[in-house]
């Protein structure tokens, strides 16, 4: 038994070995990585913006005025209703247990902005709505794939270059590409520079216009390992 074991792990070290002589075939070879960076401005602002019908003084407000309300800001903002979907629509309870008259029902939608001085403008017309929620959902840029395939060629160009420079340090050169590994990274989201934060989770909040909107750019990381034959 222990000879057919010995027997197949020869045979697959043989196998292993074999595959690793064809594959570089005896060529010599520099292994280096490449890395390229970038920022970006965000041009996708995703906003969920939640309407939900409340009591005050005994005297409930509806959806349907709380929508009106809403819809009215956003075109005194300029902004486009056909940027605005439907996210989801139903009857909550505000309490357990209560229903018809006693039901506050609620309304969600998704908004997609352009800028953070579009956010700015669409925050301070939403002042004159009682949302019951508004926050930021997702950052991105309407090129992202685009720029990510170019920082890609970037820093295999950089894994290139510093090929370069290494073999020649020794008086060698750089030949041909014999391998060419993508490690892919996902965008690093920023983070708001905005004191008071945009999210709004009453209508007792308020959003401050004497504090401006900006935001961090969108971080992206190429990352590029190569093999390249030593001449």
């Amino acid at each position: 038994m222990k000879s057919i074991f010995s027997l197949l792990f020869l045979t697959l070290v043989a196998f292993v070995s074999q595959a690793q002589n064809e594959s570089f075939k005896g060529d010599r070879f520099i292994e280096v990585t490449g890395i390229a960076h970038q920022e970006i401005e965000p041009n996708e602002i995703y906003m969920l913006i939640r309407l939900r019908e409340f009591e005050s003084n005994k005297e409930k407000t509806s959806l349907e005025d709380l929508d009106k309300d809403f819809l009215k800001a956003l075109k005194d903002a300029g902004i486009d209703k056909k940027r605005l979907e439907l996210a989801d629509a139903g009857t909550n309870l505000g309490k357990f247990g209560k229903k018809g008259k006693d039901a506050f029902r609620d309304k969600s939608y998704q908004l997609k902005l352009t800028s953070a001085a579009e956010l700015e403008i669409f925050l301070e017309k939403m002042q004159a709505v009682k949302l019951d929620f508004l926050d930021i959902t997702k950052l991105s840029h309407s090129d992202l794939e685009k720029i990510k395939v170019d920082l890609k060629t970037k820093a295999l160009q950089a894994a290139l270059n510093k090929a370069d420079y290494l073999l020649k340090s020794i008086g060698a050169q750089v030949g041909k590409p014999l391998m060419v590994r993508d490690w892919e990274m996902d965008p690093i989201q920023p983070m708001m520079e905005y004191k008071a934060n945009v999210r709004m989770q009453s209508a007792d909040d308020a959003f401050d216009p004497e504090q401006p909107i900006a935001f961090r750019k969108i971080k992206l990381q190429a990352q590029i390992v190569a093999q390249f034959e030593i001449k």
